[in-house]
């Protein structure tokens, strides 16, 4: 598991990067949090080599990564990063103090929906197999939910672009296909008994993962739902700002 460390230890953070992405991707959020961020590259991204490279393999790696810490972490998730982290935060609450969720869900429900979005995952493999891995981040970047992303500037945009090529069509392809939400299994149904104190935020443009948020904040009995008005999906990137702004008012809020 390769990690990348913001700052210097302890980290007071623990952060799970979305799909396409690595660890390199909160730097700029944790100069903002005002507090360092060790940030793992999920399986099948960056430089980490865990194999296979399936959700129960990432929930387990990032376990392992929160054991070794001196003393329980605050773990955040953005988009794919969230799903692995509620479903650390589900089988070992011991390891965290506090779980922040952005842009993420938990889960597909219905089986034969998920069925589907596993097929949906694996034809998005192909792709990815087929066209190389500059053409797939294009392709990918130029989607509706990343369009917020437009509003920074050209020299973050060719950074960000840049961080993304790091990883590999290989590995992406087999990040989809066994951590995509086809292959996760709903985590739904386990958040009434999430014993941490959990803060769900979204942006208020990505309707899909506001009702995603909203789901989870009423079933989680220590959550916490924030919205960030004209934001979109890729809130870790849009508005790193507000994100650091409102995970500082849920740690004062619970006392730290």
């Amino acid at each position: 598991m390769n990690l990348r460390l913001h700052g210097t230890e302890p980290a007071a953070f623990v952060a799970l990067h979305g799909f396409t992405q690595h660890g390199a991707a909160f730097k700029e959020l944790a100069s903002y949090l005002g507090a360092s961020v060790l940030a793992p590259d999920l399986p099948g991204h960056g430089s980490t080599e865990a194999h296979p490279v399936s959700f129960s393999v990432a929930v387990d790696v990032v376990v392992s990564v929160l054991q070794s810490r001196p003393s329980p972490a605050t773990l955040v998730g953005y988009s794919q990063g969230g799903r692995v982290a509620l479903g650390v935060a589900l089988s070992r609450p011991d390891l965290i103090e506090g779980l922040v969720l952005i842009s993420a869900s938990p889960g597909i429900e219905d089986p034969a929906l998920r069925d589907a979005r596993r097929a949906a995952d694996d034809g998005l493999a192909g792709r990815i197999e087929e066209i190389g891995l500059a053409a797939f981040i294009d392709e990918w970047l130029s989607l509706s939910i990343f369009a917020g992303l437009g509003r920074r500037s050209a020299v973050w945009r060719a950074s960000d672009r840049g961080l993304r090529l790091e990883n590999t069509a290989a590995g992406l392809a087999g990040a989809l296909r066994g951590m995509g939400q086809g292959a996760q299994p709903y985590l739904g149904a386990q958040l009434a008994g999430l014993s941490t104190p959990a803060l769900f935020i979204a942006g208020g443009e990505d309707r899909r993962y506001v009702e995603y948020a909203e789901q989870m904040h009423g079933s989680a009995p220590r959550g916490v739902l924030r919205i960030v008005p004209g934001a979109g999906h890729a809130l870790v990137g849009e508005a790193p700002e507000a994100v650091a702004d409102l995970i500082g008012h849920f740690l004062q809020s619970r006392g730290n």
